[in-house]
C-alpha cells in the first residue's frame, strides 16, 4: 500500500480546522506536506491494526491528525 491512496482520508475540509489557533494548523499542514512528498513510498501493511484505535467521535482535525501521524510512522524506507 501506498501512502497516497490515504492522503485522500485525511485531507482538510471545512470541518478539519474549526476552532483552532494559528500554530496547530500549521503543524497539521506541515504534516500533510510531508505525506505529499513522501506519497509514493510503501506503508506498512499492519497499519489497520492500529486505525482502530482512533476514537470515531473525536473532532475531525484529531481523527485525521492521528491518522496522519500513524502514516508518517509506518512509511517504509
Amino acid at each position: 500500500m501506498k501512502v497516497k491512496e490515504l492522503l485522500k482520508e485525511v485531507k482538510a475540509n471545512k470541518y478539519t480546522f474549526y476552532n483552532l489557533d494559528k500554530e496547530t494548523i500549521k503543524q497539521y499542514q506541515k504534516l500533510y506536506n510531508y505525506l505529499k512528498r513522501h506519497k509514493e513510498k510503501d506503508i506498512s501493511k499492519y497499519l489497520w491494526l492500529y486505525q482502530k484505535y482512533i476514537n470515531p467521535n473525536h473532532s475531525d482535525y484529531s481523527k485525521k491528525y492521528k491518522l496522519m501521524n500513524l502514516i508518517s510512522q509506518s512509511i517504509i524506507h
